[in-house]
């Protein structure tokens, strides 16, 4: 054995010293604050440092105070002039219509003594009765007739014995012994003065500190002092007695508040009494506890460390090496291993029970056995399931804890015949053999407890059996959870294809079985679409560009047609047939040419391929706007334009040129295919920050197509095709709105149909009003000037000399604004 062997060899003993002397430490630890007199009250009485701030202290202070005053009764019932009175009479009884009798305190004793009856040396009644009563019928008792201060008032007019009246009245003799010989005739820590006055400036002082003020029994220590003329008291004590101010009143002989109570403890417990005693157990418990509560973190925190250290250390020859060491225990079955330690544990639970409590009980106290029974078992499983995970740990590290275990052997096997069958005859076979096995493992484990004879080999079996089973679930678990991790790993892929991820490749080498070969399946299906998206592309693009392209070679020809057309109407030729053929091809060229335009539009705004000027846009004024314009065409097919705009400024931002061909688009499909004779609704409305745009009209033909078909190219409400319409405008409409990051919706319900455009609001600091233009205007004679409010002004260029802008005056007349007009305006204000 090398040197550096030896060194970690005596490092890893080292440390299992260390482990098991901080177990004990620990175990000591919780001894100290379980055996504590004050266990249980959690550990918000430790921060109490003094047993006079503690709820103890306040508890025996109120049960003197109350034993004070009952000392106040017993003075005036068995005292004459401060001193006891044998010969006073104490009761007074009838048995019968003439009959009645007194008793003095005298005769009431010797009649206890003559019947066998003492007080011990803690004044209470002894004995046994020697004689038997002469009459033991029951007689009616009168406490009250010359006592009225009599502590059992209420039981005035019962009936008793003779006995059980004289048990009643020495009972109460021997408590007022008990408390004279405790307040009064010794000495005690604690000191009371209570001052009753009458009218006539009588005093009637109970108090067993004659020497001492009131000022003096202030000073010194705790104490409570109580006046009879206010309501408040005085103390140095965190919680006053609560029956200190009400026995004060109570007991008042005269009906006024000429009287006061002081009680005091000398705090530094010059004499021995309960005070005294208290105080130092209540300081010994609270140093126990504190001594418990840090041997426990302390006991704690070293066995972790200790144990973590030996943990990592365990099975290795050297430190850092990898060679690891496994014991004979080591290189049996795992389950058989198992077995083995839950025999062992068995073992020594038996011997710990019999033989362990055995040699505690010859040093602690019978009280504390059962404590001390569930320690030893304690440290009996907490040792021997120790050095199982450590046994455990060791074939981890070696790769043996599954490859040596008898289970691996039975998979291996079974996955011969599993491994090239279905999911669902695998998961049968399965689940059969697991239900089979935990049934028969149930069976014996119930046998086993019900079995009545107490043989070790049995309990053996019983705790074995257990430890099998709950293994054998454990593991069960193990696999089902890493199946079901398996298959989240394929659902993981599965969704990223589905989402658009179509590069998402899985790692096989994290799967087994058919999870595995499902992951090479979804791999192959992954670089599948791959390729199949990059083929779309390419044929979109293709696509784009050929409609682009030959909407180009269109437009050449397209616009010599419509330039010849134009040069033969200027030629005014008469012959009506041949104008109106030249009428037909302008209309159809003109048509043409739009649908040429929209094509390219069409094409740009699907593809992204569009330049934008965003800027910002009040949507309610070219809303406004929209409407004068679209007016005179909607009369002309007698539609009625019903609009709601709100009055306030919604700014939003979009290109303003772009955002004008969605709007006229909408309106024009409005135009196209709205019924005659019905009204087309627009609406401006503010809704959680959005700006939204709705025209609503009812269709002139069935709409039997759904919203999300419409908005397609070259689809049409108008199935039959029997107006102009191209079937680009909506779509038109839809991809501008969607590159202006705008929402475009369209909804329809029956033959109602609903286009909605939606846009952020933009949010100034201030509020916009609207602003005045003076446009120079050629009037008739060539002059003037008209102030108007502006309604929407787009540049084409930064220079403004190609300025198209529309100006709607006060009258509602519009103003058309030529490219060679110079412009003036304000703008907008804040």
């Amino acid at each position: 054995m090398t040197e550096e062997r030896r060194r970690f060899r005596r490092k890893k003993q080292a440390l299992t010293l260390a482990h098991m002397f901080f177990v004990l430490i620990a175990v000591f630890g919780i001894s100290a604050m379980y055996l504590n007199s004050n266990y249980g009250k959690g550990i918000k009485w430790v921060f109490e440092e003094a047993y006079e701030d503690s709820p103890q202290f306040t508890s025996q202070l109120s049960n003197d105070i109350g034993r004070i005053f009952t000392y106040v009764g017993y003075k005036g019932m068995f005292e004459t002039d401060g001193a006891l009175d044998m010969n006073k009479v104490i009761v007074g009884v009838q048995n019968g219509p003439g009959y009645q009798e007194e008793y003095t305190l005298d005769y009431i004793v010797r009649y206890l003594k003559r019947r066998g009856y003492y007080l011990d040396e803690n004044f209470s009644v002894q004995g046994s009765p020697l004689t038997m009563d002469e009459d033991d019928d029951e007689i009616t008792v009168d406490f009250q007739k010359y006592n009225p201060d009599f502590l059992d008032a209420d039981e005035s007019g019962e009936r008793m014995t003779m006995e059980d009246l004289a048990f009643d009245i020495v009972n109460h003799l021997g408590e007022y012994y008990t408390i004279r010989n405790n307040y009064i005739e010794n000495k005690t820590n604690l000191r009371f003065r209570i001052v009753y006055r009458d009218d006539q400036g009588k005093e009637n002082i109970f108090t067993n500190a004659d020497g001492m003020g009131l000022e003096d029994l202030k000073g010194s220590g705790k104490y409570v002092y109580i006046p009879g003329d206010s309501i408040k008291m005085e103390s140095n004590i965190p919680s006053v007695p609560e029956n200190a101010a009400t026995l004060l009143e109570i007991w008042n002989p005269n009906n006024n508040d000429n009287y006061y109570m002081v009680v005091s403890v000398d705090t530094s417990y010059p004499e021995t009494d309960t005070y005294s005693t208290a105080a130092h157990e209540y300081s010994s418990a609270r140093r126990n506890f504190i001594l418990g509560i840090g041997g426990v973190l302390v006991g704690l925190m070293g066995c972790l460390a200790t144990l973590a250290f030996l943990m990592l250390g365990s099975g290795h020859m050297t430190e850092g090496s990898e060679d690891i060491r496994l014991f004979p225990i080591d290189e049996v079955h795992t389950e058989l291993s198992l077995v083995l330690w839950a025999a062992a544990t068995a073992l020594f639970l038996y011997v710990g029970r019999y033989v362990g409590i055995r040699l505690f009980s010859l040093f602690v106290a019978e009280g504390q056995w059962p404590y001390w029974n569930k320690v030893i078992k304690a440290v009996i499983l907490y040792g021997s399931s120790t050095l199982c995970v450590f046994s455990m740990l060791r074939r981890y590290k070696a790769r043996t804890l599954w490859s040596g275990s008898l289970a691996k052997k039975a998979i291996d096997a079974a996955k011969l015949y599993v491994g090239h069958i279905s999911f669902a005859a695998g998961a049968v076979f399965c689940y059969t053999l697991f239900v089979s096995a935990n049934a028969a493992m149930l069976w014996g484990i119930i046998f086993l407890f019900a079995y009545r004879e107490d043989s070790l080999s049995y309990r053996i079996l019983l705790y074995a059996l257990i430890a099998f089973f709950i293994g054998l679930d454990g593991y069960i678990f193990h696999q089902m959870f890493k199946k079901a991790m398996q298959r989240d790993v394929l659902d993981t892929a599965i969704s990223s294809i589905a989402g658009g991820n179509t590069h998402y490749k899985i790692e096989t080498a994290r799967l087994s079985g058919k999870e595995k070969d499902m992951g090479e399946h979804i791999n192959n299906i992954s670089s599948g679409l791959d390729t199949a998206l990059v083929q779309q592309v390419k044929s979109e693009r293709l696509k784009a560009d050929l409609i682009t392209n030959v909407s180009h070679d269109i437009k050449t020809p397209l616009t010599s047609i419509i330039n010849y057309v134009d040069l033969l109407k200027r030629e005014k030729i008469q012959d009506p047939k041949i104008a109106a053929y030249l009428e037909v091809l302008d209309q159809k060229s003109q048509r043409l040419k739009t649908l040429t335009e929209d094509l390219v539009e069409a094409s740009k705004a699907s593809s992204g391929n569009m330049k934008l000027e965003m800027s910002d846009i009040d949507l309610v004024e070219l809303v406004q706007q929209t409407n004068g314009e679209f007016e005179e065409r909607f009369t002309m097919r007698r539609l009625d334009l019903v609009c709601s705009v709100p009055d306030e400024v919604l700014m939003i931002r979009a290109d303003g040129r772009r955002l004008w061909r969605v709007l006229e688009n909408l309106y024009t499909n409005a135009f196209k295919y709205a019924m005659e004779h019905s009204r087309v609704y627009v609406d401006v409305l503010e809704e959680e920050g959005q700006a939204i745009f709705t025209i609503k009209n009812v269709s002139e033909n069935p709409l039997n197509i759904k919203p999300d078909e419409l908005t397609e190219r070259f689809v049409r409400g108008d199935v039959a095709r029997t107006t102009e319409g191209s079937g680009l405008g909506l779509s038109i409409a839809k991809s501008l709105t969607e590159l202006q990051d705008g929402v475009f919706e369209v909804v329809i319900d029956g033959d109602l149909f609903k286009a909605m455009v939606s846009f952020p609001i933009m949010r100034a600091e201030h509020k916009l009003e609207r602003g005045t233009v003076g446009v120079a205007e050629a009037g008739a004679d060539g002059t003037g000037t008209i102030e108007t409010e502006i309604v929407r002004f787009k540049a084409e260029e930064p220079s403004g000399t190609q300025a198209d802008a529309v100006k709607e005056d006060e009258a509602g007349f519009s103003v058309e604004v030529e490219e060679d007009v110079m412009t003036s305006y304000t703008g907008l204000k804040d």
